[in-house]
């Protein structure tokens, strides 16, 4: 994307640029990429930022040996997103009520082009005052200006080779996806990693399958489990790691957990490696992860039933937790500090959407959630910061067209190949009726 920071991974690049570094594709020919300085030159990485007169073409790095890589890369505008104009639209409805589903989008190629497809697996429904997690798993094509198609149910199927639901029920997992575009993986997997049980009780299992644009392909197999059960945990990809950050125990507690996933390059985990703790356990809440930094923020503080509750007294945080990430490894490169206190009020249990310059903050529960008085929240991402969150964000709510105070729900964001930003909230309980919903908006 023009204007921003980008990564090369490989090996031998030596210690130094060689003359002329890295080039891009320009209308009058070659363009350089900048770097800021000595150190984003190292045998392993390169990190530069890619001109505003940068077109899709020829990359190419010159090393100080002689050697001379090329690739072929697609350059997009940047165009920022602006909190201030920011509505909210219905979209398709989600065929079930859930809380607790997981979703996430991917880019994957097919054909000539490059295809945005919406997975969402698990969550539960509410059978008395249980919620009752789910294996279904369902599909749906991202249209142009962040329309969504019909969702699809993928098959279950008694015999499990056959099937395309979960294993076993899950709610309240993260889910993740591997592209090409994001690891090192040549195809295209969905990972849904911890969650709860049809007993309520947070697991360690993930399960993996392989997706195309338009189905789960495979049946989703157990993978390296994570080290610890977690429920509500945040699950962020960033090149070709996984982070799955807090998320409560099997008793429903907060948790100071950190865990990393390698992407191998045929979509398999290498292992789940155990990072830095937290300073503050915290669950159901939300973070992000930058090129040399890690932000976790808001959540619960005590043990909490699955979901995190309703219940307006339970500690929610209002502070957020950094800690500085490896470019080379991936892994942090050093332990957990307490950060900014991002939040104007403590919340938990509200959906994370990240736009690249901007950070929302869509419902949950905080201090004027009955009254619905700050539904959306924004941060501004500044290099490897995150700013305060501030609002509410927008002319048009959610609650406006039928969505009630949403606590609970998912969220989930893609950008099109004209560098536009595009985003969704599905379901989630309406906290003035404690009614699930099957609604779905975006923008």
């Amino acid at each position: 994307m023009r204007g921003q920071a980008a990564v090369i991974e490989g090996f031998g690049f030596g210690a130094a640029p060689g003359t002329g570094g890295v080039t891009l594709a320009g209308a009058g020919g070659s363009v350089a990429a900048p770097m800021a300085g000595s150190s984003d030159w190292s045998d392993l990485t390169i990190r530069f930022t890619v001109p505003d007169s940068a077109v899709s073409g020829m990359l190419t790095v010159t090393t100080a040996a002689g050697l001379r890589l090329t690739a072929t890369v697609h350059v997009i505008p940047r165009l920022r997103f602006g909190p201030d104009t920011l509505t909210w639209k219905q979209r398709t409805a989600f065929p079930r009520a859930p809380v607790g589903v997981g979703v996430a989008a991917a880019e994957i190629p097919a054909d000539n082009v490059v295809s945005i497809t919406l997975y969402a697996a698990g969550g539960a429904e509410l059978v008395g005052a249980r919620l009752v997690p789910d294996a279904g798993v369902y599909v749906a094509r991202a249209l142009a200006g962040g329309a969504v198609g019909a969702w699809a149910r993928q098959p279950d199927n008694a015999d499990p080779l056959k099937s395309r639901a979960l294993p076993a029920p899950r709610g309240f997992a993260a889910v993740a996806v591997a592209t090409r575009y994001n690891s090192h993986f040549t195809g295209s997997a969905l990972y849904v990693i911890g969650g709860i049980d049809s007993a309520g009780r947070a697991q360690p299992s993930v399960f993996a399958a392989d997706v195309t644009p338009d189905s789960v392909a495979g049946h989703f197999a157990p993978i390296e489990p994570l080290p610890a059960p977690v429920a509500g945990a945040t699950a962020v990809v960033r090149r070709g790691r996984i982070y799955v950050i807090g998320g409560t125990d099997s008793l429903g507690r907060p948790q100071r957990s950190v865990f990393v996933g390698r992407i191998a390059a045929d979509g398999h985990i290498d292992g789940w490696y155990r990072q830095p703790l937290l300073p503050t356990p915290r669950a159901y809440g939300g973070g992000v992860v930058l090129d040399d930094r890690a932000v976790a923020f808001g959540g619960v503080a005590d043990s909490v039933p699955p979901g995190g509750g309703l219940d307006p007294t339970t500690p929610r945080l209002a502070s957020s937790d950094t800690a500085p990430v490896s470019l080379v490894s991936g892994f942090l490169a050093g332990p957990w500090a307490s950060g900014n206190t991002l939040f104007p009020a403590p919340r938990s249990q509200f959906a994370t959407l990240d736009l690249g310059d901007v950070v929302l903050l869509v419902g949950g529960m905080y201090g004027g959630a009955a009254t619905n008085d700050a539904e959306t929240l924004a941060a501004a991402v500044i290099g490897d910061s995150l700013g305060l969150f501030t609002g509410p964000a927008g002319p048009g709510t959610i609650a406006a067209q039928g969505g009630g105070t949403l606590v609970g729900p998912a969220g989930v964001s893609w950008r099109e190949s004209d560098g536009s930003r595009h985003a969704l909230v599905i379901g989630g309980i309406d906290l003035n009726t404690g009614l699930r919903k099957s609604g779905v908006w975006g923008f």
